[in-house]
C-alpha cells in the first residue's frame, strides 16, 4: 500500500541553499533539491529499489525536513525493510506535523504492532478509523492485533468488516479463516477458504491453513493434498511438516509420519509438538527407545503437558516399567485438565501390579467420563466384568 507515494511537492520554502563550484555560483531553492530527491525516491519505489528509495527521501529530508508526504513515504519503505523502530519514528514525526492523517496513523500502528506492541498498535488502527471510516487497512490491522491477542471473537468482526469493503481481500480472508479455526468452527473455516481459494489458488498460507481445517475436521486426505500444495508452492516451515506428519499418522502411514514430524523438527527444535508426534509414531513402530527419546525432548519443552506424561506412561506399560507407569499415571490425575484415557491406562497399570481394586475405581471412572470411542467403552466394561469382587 502505497498511498503516500504521489509526486505532490514539498511545500515552499524561503531557505536558499548555496552551490558554489570553482567557476561558478548557482544559487539553488533548497524545495527545488526537495522535489528532486522526493520524486527520484517516488521513481525508485516503483522500480522496488526500496534502498534507493530509502536514500533519496532522507536526502529530501536534509533540505525540507517539515513535509509529513515525505516522511510518510520514507516510513513506509522502513517498513517494507523491516525496520520496524526506524519506521515508528518517522510515522511519529509525520502525525507531528499532520495529525490528522489517517494512512500516517495506520503506518504507526503497523509499526507497534510489527514489534509486538499490540495495544499501542490497536489505539493507533483505531485513530486512523476515526479519521477516514472505511479504510481497509486499519480495519485489517486490527483484525491482525486481535487475533494475536487471543481476542478471535474481535478478530472476526474486524476481518468480517474488511472483507464487506474489499471482499477477495487476502489477508482479511486468511484472518477470518483462522479465527474461525481457532474458536473451533472448523465447517465456518473451510468454507470461508473455500471461498476464496479460486482467487489465491496457489497461495501458499491458504493452502496451509486449508491443510489445518481439513485435518481438524478429520479430512486427512484433503489435508494432505492440501498441505503437500503448500509445499509445492514454496511454504517449507515447521508448521507445514508438523500437519504432514498428523495427517500421514492419522492415515496409518506411520513411515511417512515420522519422514515429516523429523522434517518439522529440523526447522524448529524447541517446538514440542512435533517431538510429540514423532514419540507417537514410534509407539505405533514400537520403537520403544526412540519414543521415549522423542517424547523427553518434547517433556524438556513442555513440562507440564499431560499428554506428553501420558505417552511416556504408555511406554513404561509396554516395556514393563509398571511401577513406572502408575506413578507418571497418578500424578497425572493430579492434574485439572488430565485427559480421559488417563484412567484408561492406570487401569490397565493396577492390573499389571496387581491392584485390582484400584483398576476396577480407574476404570469406572473411566467410563463415567469418556466420550470417544465406543469401542474402548465396550473393552472396558468386559475387563470390569472379569475382575472378581
Amino acid at each position: 500500500m502505497w498511498e503516500g507515494l504521489t509526486m505532490k511537492p514539498p511545500a515552499t520554502q524561503s531557505v536558499i541553499c548555496f552551490i558554489i563550484t570553482s567557476m561558478l555560483v548557482l544559487a539553488v531553492s533548497c524545495t527545488d533539491l526537495a522535489v528532486k530527491y522526493y520524486n527520484l525516491g517516488v521513481e525508485a519505489a516503483s522500480r522496488n529499489d526500496l534502498d534507493e528509495a530509502i536514500e533519496m527521501w532522507e536526502k529530501s529530508l536534509e533540505h525540507r525536513p517539515d513535509d509529513p508526504e515525505t516522511r510518510f513515504n520514507l516510513g513506509h519503505a522502513l517498513l517494507e525493510k523491516k525496520q520496524y523502530a526506524e519506521a515508528e519514528e518517522q510515522f511519529r514525526m509525520a502525525l507531528e506535523l499532520n495529525p490528522e492523517d489517517h494512512a500516517s496513523h495506520w503506518g504507526l500502528g503497523k509499526s507497534l504492532e510489527m514489534q509486538g506492541r499490540l495495544i499501542e498498535a490497536k489505539k493507533s488502527y483505531e485513530r486512523s478509523i476515526n479519521l477516514e471510516p472505511n479504510f481497509v487497512s486499519s480495519f485489517l490491522g486490527l483484525a491482525s492485533c486481535t487475533l494475536k491477542l487471543g481476542q478471535h471473537r474481535s478478530a472476526e468482526n474486524y476481518a468480517t468488516r474488511v472483507l464487506q469493503l474489499d471482499p477477495r481481500n487476502l489477508e482479511g480472508n486468511l484472518i477470518l479463516s483462522e479465527a474461525h479455526y481457532r474458536n473451533g468452527n472448523y465447517q465456518a473455516a473451510y468454507g470461508q477458504l473455500l471461498s476464496v481459494r479460486n482467487y489465491y489458488d496457489s497461495e501458499p498460507r491458504l493452502l496451509l491453513l486449508l491443510g489445518k481445517v481439513t485435518y481438524a475436521r478429520h479430512m486427512y486426505t484433503d489435508a494432505l493434498e492440501a498441505l503437500h500444495a503448500a509445499k509445492s508452492a514454496g511454504l517449507a516451515n515447521y508448521e507445514v511438516y508438523l500437519y504432514i506428519g498428523h495427517s500421514s499418522f492419522a492415515l496409518n502411514q506411520f513411515t511417512e509420519a515420522e519422514k515429516y514430524f523429523r522434517l518439522s523438527v529440523f526447522r524448529n527444535s524447541k517446538e514440542p509438538e512435533a517431538w510429540k508426534g514423532l514419540g507417537e509414531t514410534y509407539i505405533k513402530m514400537s520403537r520403544w527407545n526412540e519414543a521415549e527419546e522423542a517424547y523427553s525432548e518434547a517433556e524438556k519443552l513442555a513440562p507440564k503437558n499431560p499428554e506428553i506424561a501420558l505417552g511416556k506412561s504408555l511406554i513404561y506399560l509396554n516395556t514393563g516399567r509398571h511401577k513406572e507407569a502408575v506413578n507418571t499415571l497418578e500424578k497425572i490425575m493430579q492434574s485439572a485438565d488430565a485427559p480421559p484415557r488417563t484412567r484408561y491406562y492406570l487401569g490397565h497399570a493396577y492390573l499389571r501390579i496387581g491392584e485390582t481394586a484400584k483398576a476396577r475405581e480407574a476404570f469406572e471412572g473411566f467410563l463415567s467420563s469418556w466420550k470417544g470411542d465406543t469401542k474402548l467403552s465396550e473393552e472396558v466394561q468386559k475387563t470390569l466384568e472379569s475382575l472378581p469382587r
